[in-house]
């Protein structure tokens, strides 16, 4: 499974996935966008979203409990992922292409295998922080040996 990879989010180039056709970007929210259990975004994030949002469709799936969050995108909280019914229930309501989707998050397990079930493209950025929820920790460590880094 081809991975696309970048350190972190505001290293993609969401131009140049625009001029491909991309339309809609789906965005984790713990350890992609802010430290997890946080909901305020830095600066940069919060621009970056912000302008996005003015050219395509941003949506943040998060299996995190629900935060206020002040942002012009659509939010889909405790969505289950990688097998999110809320994250198919929103697509088919809303009509939106699988093909024309880029999932970004930093877990192989819910991110990634997300984009790959609903037959988006995937970016994988690294995680902001390793202060994350324990079950993650875990999925981290089956994540290396699938990457081959355990020694």
């Amino acid at each position: 499974m081809k991975i696309e990879r970048v350190e972190k989010v505001e290293n993609i180039d969401f131009e140049g996935l625009l001029k491909e056709g991309y339309t809609c970007f789906f965005f984790d929210f713990d350890n992609t966008l802010v430290l997890w259990k946080e909901s305020k975004l830095e600066e940069d994030k919060r621009r970056l979203l912000i302008e996005l949002a003015k050219k395509a469709r941003v949506v943040v799936v998060s299996n995190g409990k629900p935060r206020k969050v002040d942002l012009p995108v659509t939010f889909i909280w405790r969505a289950g992922k990688p097998f999110s019914l809320k994250l198919w229930r929103f697509l088919k309501k809303e009509r939106i292409d699988p093909e024309r989707c880029v999932m970004i998050g930093d877990q192989i397990f819910t991110d990634v295998l997300t984009g790959k079930i609903f037959g988006f493209r995937v970016i994988k950025v690294e995680p902001i922080s390793a202060k994350e929820f324990f079950g993650t920790k875990i999925l981290r460590f089956f994540e290396k040996i699938l990457e081959g880094k355990v020694r």
